[in-house]
């Protein structure tokens, strides 16, 4: 336990070191702007570029080329899923309303594509028995009221299009997929697989050989 305290120290006293070597001595760059403004020139501060808030869904390339030469889903299918992307909200790929960030229900993704009810509702049960989409469904409240009371949120599978960071997948949903398996179990071995290691708050995109690694390791347990 000593040891560890002492390297702990250590570790971060070499960052704190470091930290002060990157810092500026803003004291001394107001001495030299003043001296610089005496002889005619002026020390110009450079201007931060405001961070770029474009929305932007990411196609997992591999794994996309995969469905297609396993013949797994549809032109209607594929279509359907890359008119989702507007809709998803980021770092978590549930489908919610743009505007307002709310889970969208069959009939407002419908309104949102300009498709019919019937036929969403449709594309979006073929969609989930095929491990494709993902609902969560209130269990407690299926006991208590015997139906549905809140809205079920509907999430795209993060392995096709992911909204966000492919290191930071939502931990739930990515236990869901992992849960059900719905792809191996239907023999589709996707390239790029999505994992939850034990004690880590996000899900990741990895290559199949990691995930394969991560199983085993896993079921050893």
């Amino acid at each position: 336990m000593e040891r560890v305290m002492k390297l702990k120290q250590t570790i971060q006293k070499a960052e704190l070191e470091a930290k002060r070597r990157l810092e500026i001595d803003l004291s001394t760059v107001n001495m030299e702007e003043a001296k610089a403004n005496e002889q005619g020139f002026m020390i110009v501060r450079k201007k931060q570029k405001p961070a770029n808030q474009t929305r932007f869904s990411q196609t997992i390339d591999m794994n996309i080329s995969y469905l297609c030469q396993a013949q797994y889903l549809t032109s209607a299918e594929f279509s359907f899923i890359f008119t989702l992307a507007p809709m998803l909200k980021i770092g978590v790929n549930a489908i919610v309303d743009p505007q307002t960030g709310q889970y969208c229900s069959v009939s407002e993704i419908a309104t949102f594509l300009k498709r019919s009810r019937q036929k969403t509702s449709e594309m979006i049960s073929a969609l989930i028995e095929k491990g494709v989409m993902y609902e969560f469904a209130n269990t407690h409240e299926l006991k208590i009221h015997g139906r549905h009371v809140t809205r079920r949120p509907f999430f795209l599978n993060p392995e096709i299009l992911c909204c966000g960071d492919k290191n930071k997948l939502e931990s739930g949903i990515t236990q869901l997929m992992i849960h059900f398996n719905i792809l191996e179990r239907a023999g589709i071995k996707l390239p790029i697989k999505a994992v939850v290691e034990p004690h880590s708050k996000y899900g990741k995109l990895v290559r199949r050989k990691t995930y394969l690694e991560l199983q085993k390791k896993w079921n050893k347990k």
